[in-house]
């Protein structure tokens, strides 16, 4: 359960083709997925995305950030007791985050009034972890497999959970994809179709789980359901679990909001996905009258949320030292010399320095000089550099 004062959590599958919205209010133990009427007249999940989106998204278009907004609050109508978005917290996940998306989702999530803190943003890969954490623990006893029949090809990837480690780290692995276009088919009629490619479907699969132990897969992708795959489903199903759906991502993603919010089920199980930060960044300074460490960004969390806003007084020096450990143990000193800052006595320069990732190694820093009232006033004096972390 979420924990009550947080409100509701919502994960939104931002797709290119298709989008996706599962929310879980504070009455309700699971995630539940907004269902719409589709133009044959059944109940679905998929919601069409805007058409051109992702790519005005991509070259920055004026618009983009308009259309995108729109959308998100188009799909918010569809939760009839959705209540303010103030009291939202919202987990959009895509099949692969960049930086570019993560500001055109939370600038456009920030126009319909979701606050920045509650804004959250993962991959695919992350909602799939986020999704099997919170099945039964007969599921992920060995590896769990996704398999994803997307447009014209399947791509199979496994998740493992490494418990010698402290914390246990879960981890994903991409191990084939199929193509399975015009190329492959050759003219094929249907059936003849549906044969072969169940058959090469069949030998990828025999060879993948000839090499992991499984103990659960999911297929997600509608072709799934077209009644193709005969030999393919009977291996799948000696002695593992089987499910077939279409919201895995968005469920996934509420589950990983409501962990935000106070939900245990992964908690002492860090995800190591390709995204994650490895270091540690922080600085020394006094803190309340005496020396302490003040930790700016925290490793184990994707780069795309790594930001970090603070404003110290100096204490006589002209640089700004940033410490960097990584997970390993490995520390490094990081230098931003503060060129031409007006002299003043001690403590009287109040800074404002902001961290922010723009890499999963490499960190941008910038620092503003704010002056101290009116005795003091700003230079407007600011300072940049980037640290490239190895």
């Amino acid at each position: 359960m979420i924990i009550e004062q947080n409100g509701m959590v919502v994960g939104f599958d931002l797709g290119r083709d298709y989008s996706q919205i599962t929310f879980c209010s504070r009455t309700a133990s699971e995630p539940i997925t907004i269902m719409r009427n589709g133009e044959d007249g059944e109940k679905t999940s998929l919601i069409p995305t805007p058409r051109g989106l992702f790519s005005r998204i991509e070259r920055h278009d004026e618009d983009a950030i308009e259309i995108l907004s729109g959308f998100f609050s188009d799909c918010f109508d569809l939760m009839k007791t959705a209540g303010s978005p103030e009291q939202m917290t919202v987990m959009v996940t895509m099949y692969e985050m960049n930086g570019v998306f993560a500001e055109a989702i939370k600038a456009a999530l920030g126009r319909i009034g979701i606050p920045l803190s509650r804004i959250l943003l993962q991959s695919h890969m992350e909602s799939f972890y986020a999704y099997a954490m919170n099945q039964k623990k007969e599921f992920l006893m060995y590896h769990v497999v996704l398999l994803e029949y997307d447009r014209e090809s399947i791509t199979a990837w496994h998740l493992w959970l490494e418990r010698k480690t402290k914390p246990v780290l879960a981890r994903t692995e991409k191990c084939f994809r199929l193509y399975l276009d015009r190329k492959a088919r050759k003219g094929r009629g249907d059936e003849e179709w549906g044969k072969f490619r169940d058959s090469l479907l069949h030998k990828y699969l025999e060879k993948m789980f000839d090499k992991i132990p499984v103990s659960s897969v999911y297929l997600v992708g509608k072709e799934f359901e077209n009644g193709w795959m005969d030999k393919s489903l009977r291996f799948l199903c000696r002695k593992r679990h089987v499910f077939q759906g279409e919201n895995l991502y968005t469920r996934g993603a509420c589950y990983a909001a409501m962990e935000e919010n106070g939900a245990d089920r992964m908690k002492g199980v860090l995800y190591a996905g390709e995204d994650m930060i490895k270091h540690n960044l922080g600085m020394w300074m006094e803190i309340r009258g005496q020396g302490g460490y003040y930790p700016l960004v925290s490793a184990g969390v994707n780069w795309y949320m790594a930001e970090h806003t603070c404003e110290f007084l100096l204490n006589g020096e002209d640089s700004i030292v940033i410490y960097s450990r990584s997970i390993k143990g490995e520390e490094l000193q990081h230098t931003l010399t503060l060129d031409g800052l007006p002299q003043r006595p001690r403590k009287a320069t109040r800074l404002r320095l902001t961290v922010r990732f723009t890499a999963k190694n490499r960190c941008h820093v910038q620092a503003w000089d704010l002056g101290l009232g009116e005795l003091y006033p700003s230079s407007q004096k600011t300072w940049e550099a980037t640290i490239q972390l190895p």
